[in-house]
């Protein structure tokens, strides 16, 4: 009995110290900080891909080109990186990994930062949930998820090894107080509110406002690009080293970074075509920018997996990546699909944008602006043997009202809208006195004067009062109704609105005791005369203009760019005007064309009109002038007798039929 005794007590004795050293060894590795390791090594040795969120569960294996940014974000010599890219590039799970790193192997507080209130909670639920459930070691530090446990929100998870991560919105105006972050990700960047936070100010200043108070911080920029030159990751990527991922030939070796090209291009995506005329997207392939090889897609993983990045400017703490479509093994991203997405939006503006943004990942600008240089148009002015042209109808004007001053364009037209800029004249002066509006009544009396003596008064005028002394505006085209002075306003821009130039339901009560303005279609105005600032062949559209007119005219008539906007879910596109840039030319002309919409909203049939009056053309006729003052021109333009002289001479021509 002792010896059995003693036996058990032994026994009892090493199990018990073999508890006990399993408990301290335990303890020790929950204690124990997890090795140390890049991003893409813990991507690598820990990322799981989830059900919710990925079309293949399981592992994460990283493309090649995503190993480099991973480990950007965790270099100690980068403090910012950032991120231009296009879809399907796998640019969500770096930030996603990015988020676990930073939950996992160097716990910190994390704030996302997503263009919508919404869009921060739908990237907790869909994103960062599944993930931190399917990610073994991070479901050991985050516990049970399906427990309501008041430290675990949407917008705010916090982890029990001292981590958490807080979701906002950029549109909201408070969701940045009470938030100290060392690592900050700031996701699709170009989606943020123009304005910023409500009262508060920029959203990207306000994150990293946040991160002020940590040596160590982490500030991460990413998005697909929008309108060149207002894009905000474009100019992020512009003040970083900017790095592009160059791949080797698979026949001559040459490292070079893989472009879309263009038809102009020896380079880049190339494909044939078929007896119509039409792109064949099975038969691309790719042209060696060095020696001109031919690539095949079938090559495209080999040279994908031996690529590197390489910065293309200084480094000074701020890392840039460029990545697009071209380099993605997704099988969506092959270059037949990329070839047929562009065969399919090429002739479409609005869908043109939305493939360069989101497969090339670049800025847009609209080509057709690209083209429309102010030197060529200045380079096909004309001269003319008087005031007016021969084919000229029917003249308006657009006026267009500034602070301190008026800028008026005399408008002829012609066949099928044919134009010519007949004048463009600025009045200046003190807007509270009558003076420049006595000078601007005068000027809309004048009479304009074609090679053969045929006077043209002025038909219709619309004059801005959207913006500046509106009141006065509204009395100076009161007192002029009968001379038809319309007093108008732009279109409201605000979800995607586009009216008519000229509405079909003009105001009712337009008298003098009651008044109010006409309001046009300055987007459908506009989209008209920059398509026909792109014709080259005179009829039709063509757009005239004398030798007086200077590069300072075109710049402004160019002024604006097509801007791509979404409300509400709907996609629409508005021209905005680029800060620092002056747009007065392009205002004048765009209201001397509603001018001539609003005559023919009256009845007015400008082709017959035109062909009436292009019969008239003949030898000059003469002019009674009872003295030098009397002739017409600049000169004698404020007379009211030798306008009133002017005016019963051309009779004939400028009344409206």
């Amino acid at each position: 009995m002792e010896a059995g005794s003693t036996n058990s007590a032994r026994r009892y004795e090493e199990g018990y110290e073999a508890l006990t050293v399993a408990l301290l060894l335990a303890r020790r590795r929950n204690i124990q900080p997890p090795p140390k390791l890049t991003l893409s090594q813990w991507a690598k040795e820990y990322a799981v891909l989830s059900r919710e969120t990925s079309a293949q569960t399981g592992r994460f294996h990283a493309f090649a080109y995503q190993n480099g940014i991973m480990d950007a974000i965790t270099d100690p010599t980068v403090e910012m990186v950032t991120v231009q890219k296009s879809a399907r590039v796998g640019y969500t799970k770096i930030l996603d990994h990015a988020a676990g790193y930073y939950i996992h192997q160097d716990p910190s507080p994390i704030l996302v930062v997503q263009p919508r209130v919404e869009d921060a909670e739908d990237y907790s639920v869909t994103e960062i949930e599944p993930m931190l459930r399917d990610t073994p070691v991070l479901a050991e530090i985050v516990g049970d998820l399906k427990k309501k446990d008041s430290k675990q929100k949407i917008n705010k998870r916090v982890f029990r090894n001292g981590a958490s991560m807080s979701f906002v919105g950029a549109n909201s105006p408070g969701g940045f107080r009470r938030i100290t972050a060392r690592i900050v990700q700031f996701d699709e960047v170009d989606g943020y509110p123009v304005m910023g936070a409500g009262k508060e100010g920029d959203q990207i200043k306000l994150g990293i406002k946040r991160t002020e108070t940590f040596w160590n911080r982490k500030i991460i920029l990413g998005s697909t690009p929008t309108v060149k030159g207002e894009s905000r990751i474009e100019k992020s990527y512009a003040n970083s080293d900017q790095r592009k991922y160059f791949v080797p030939c698979p026949h001559c070796g040459e490292y070079q970074v893989l472009e879309w090209g263009s038809p102009d291009t020896p380079y880049g995506m190339k494909w044939d075509k078929d007896e119509s005329g039409k792109g064949i997207p099975e038969s691309v392939f790719y042209v060696c920018k060095a020696t001109g090889c031919v690539i095949l897609e079938d090559d495209k993983e080999d040279m994908v997996n031996q690529g590197e990045w390489r910065a293309t400017r200084p480094f000074r703490g701020h890392a840039g990546f460029h990545v697009w479509a071209a380099y993605s093994l997704f099988v969506n991203a092959a270059w037949k699909n990329l070839v047929a997405e562009w065969l399919e939006v090429k002739d479409d503006p609005l869908m043109r944008q939305t493939f360069v943004n989101l497969v090339l990942g670049e800025t847009y600008e609209d080509r057709g602006d690209r083209a429309l240089q102010e030197d060529r148009l200045a380079a096909r002015c004309e001269v003319w043997p008087a005031e007016v042209p021969d084919g000229v109808a029917v003249v308006t004007v657009g006026v267009d009202t500034q602070g301190d001053r008026f800028e008026c364009e005399v408008v002829g037209w012609g066949m099928n809208e044919e134009s010519w800029s007949i004048d463009f004249e600025v009045i200046e002066g003190d807007m509270e006195t009558p003076d420049p509006w006595d000078r601007l009544d005068a000027y809309l009396q004048r009479i304009w004067y074609r090679g053969d003596g045929r006077g043209f008064e002025v038909m219709a005028v619309c004059h801005d009062s959207g913006g500046n002394h509106t009141q006065k505006v509204y009395n100076f085209a009161k007192a002029r109704l009968g001379r038809r002075v319309w007093a108008i306003k732009g279109e409201s821009a605000v979800g995607g609105k586009r009216s008519p130039i000229w509405p079909t339901k003009t105001p009712s009560k337009r008298n003098k005791s009651t008044f109010r303005p006409v309001i046009i279609g300055v987007n459908a105005a506009k989209d008209s005369i920059r398509s026909r600032l792109h014709l080259s062949a005179h009829g039709p559209g063509f757009m005239h203009f004398p030798v007086d007119r200077d590069i300072n005219y075109f710049a402004q008539l160019t002024a604006e760019r097509s801007v791509r906007k979404t409300s509400g879910g709907q996609v629409y596109r508005i021209w905005e005007l680029p800060p620092g840039r002056a747009n007065e030319a392009l205002d004048c002309r765009v209201y001397a064309y509603a001018a001539l919409c609003g005559l023919m909203h009256l009845g007015l049939r400008l082709n017959k009109r035109a062909e009436e009056v292009n019969a008239l053309i003949g030898p000059p006729v003469a002019r009674v002038v009872s003295s030098p003052e009397d002739l017409p021109g600049p000169s004698s333009a404020s007379s009211p007798a030798v306008i009133l002289k002017q005016k019963k001479r051309s009779s004939s021509i400028s009344r409206m039929a």
